[in-house]
């Protein structure tokens, strides 16, 4: 009997620490981040304006790492030390850039199933100034929480 209620005990504990752990939206990898509408995707650089779309390339690609607070870092896969973040240009739309992982906010909230088909992006904490948005031929915080992006897995 007392080893049932351990097992028991034990189970519960279990149960509660898998609630109380974030879900991954996406797992760790190299993605796309694409246009859902137009298939353009998200590319590196442009400085402090960044958010450029443009043509699926070498440019394209970011790793995901998911954080233990249900959040996740775009690194850009060809210089990891930089992260997709809100730009610190204070201009509406807000614009999205890279800058030093951890210089500018840039932990992103992934809303969507976890295959990465149709998901909302917005940055922990700033959901009220959008959702990642095109808008053009850039990318936004401009959205109002619509599922506009597939996170396509290349590695």
């Amino acid at each position: 009997m007392r080893i049932r209620s351990i097992v028991s005990l034990a189970a519960s504990a279990v149960a509660v620490l898998a609630l109380a752990t974030p879900s991954q939206a996406v797992g760790n990898g190299y993605y796309l981040i694409q246009d859902a509408e137009n298939g353009t995707c998200l590319n590196a650089g442009g400085g402090a304006l960044g958010g450029q779309l443009g043509d699926c390339g070498q440019e394209s690609a970011w790793r995901v790492v998911n954080l233990p607070d249900g959040s996740v870092l775009f690194r850009e896969a060809n210089d990891e030390s930089r992260c997709l973040g809100l730009s610190p240009l204070k201009i509406f739309p807000p614009a999205v850039a890279e800058s030093e992982c951890g210089n500018a906010p840039d932990r992103w909230l992934v809303n969507g199933p976890s295959s990465g088909e149709r998901v909302a992006l917005s940055l922990k904490g700033l959901a009220s100034i959008g959702t990642l948005t095109s808008r053009g031929d850039r990318a936004t915080l401009a959205g109002e929480g619509e599922r506009e992006w597939d996170l396509v897995r290349v590695g």
